[in-house]
C-alpha cells in the first residue's frame, strides 16, 4: 500500500470496504449470536422474549420495629441541611424551625425537604401554620410514622 492510500483509510477519505468493516462488529460481544441478553433484546435475534427478560422485580419494603423519634432542629443556613436529611432518611420524623434563615435560603431547605419527603415517600407539614406565631415550623414525616399534630408543636416548642 502507498502511504496516500494509507493517509486515506486513516481520515476516511478512501471508500469503505464492507467486508472489513462487518468484520470488526462481530468481535464485539453485544454483537456476538450466542444469546446474550445482557447486550441486546432477544427479539432482534429471533429468540423467545421471555426466555431472556428477566422477570421484573418488586421493591420489598421493610417494616420498621421501632417506632420513629421526633427530632427538632434549628437551622441557621443551608449548609446545616444534613441535620434535616440525615435523621429523616434513617426514618425519623423532623421538625425544623427556619426563623432566623433569610427569605432565599429557607425557600431552598423547604425545598430541599419537600425533594426528602418525594424520595422517600414521606410529608411534609407546616407546623406554625394557624398559630398565632411568627416562627416558621416545618416538619417532614416519614411515611411510616403515624404523628399527630399536637406532637410536632409540643417538639417545636410551641405549646
Amino acid at each position: 500500500m502507498s502511504i496516500i492510500k494509507n493517509a486515506k483509510e486513516f481520515f476516511g477519505l478512501a471508500p469503505v470496504d464492507m467486508e472489513h468493516d462487518d468484520a470488526y462488529y462481530d468481535d464485539e460481544p453485544r454483537y456476538a449470536s450466542h444469546g446474550s441478553a445482557a447486550y441486546a433484546p432477544a427479539r432482534d435475534y429471533g429468540y423467545e422474549y421471555d426466555r431472556y427478560t428477566p422477570a421484573p422485580v418488586t421493591p420489598v419494603r421493610e417494616d420498621r420495629s421501632y417506632a420513629p423519634t421526633i427530632v427538632a432542629v434549628e437551622v441557621s443556613s443551608y449548609s446545616e441541611a444534613t441535620e434535616i436529611g440525615e435523621p429523616f432518611r434513617d426514618g425519623d420524623a423532623v421538625v425544623f424551625d427556619l426563623t432566623r434563615m433569610e427569605a432565599g435560603e429557607n425557600k431552598r431547605i423547604v425545598d430541599f425537604a419537600a425533594g426528602l419527603c418525594f424520595a422517600l415517600r414521606g410529608r411534609m407539614v407546616n407546623v406554625s401554620k394557624g398559630l398565632d406565631t411568627p416562627r416558621r415550623v416545618f416538619a417532614i414525616i416519614p411515611e411510616s410514622a403515624d404523628i399527630s399534630q399536637s406532637e410536632l408543636e409540643r417538639a417545636a416548642s410551641l405549646r
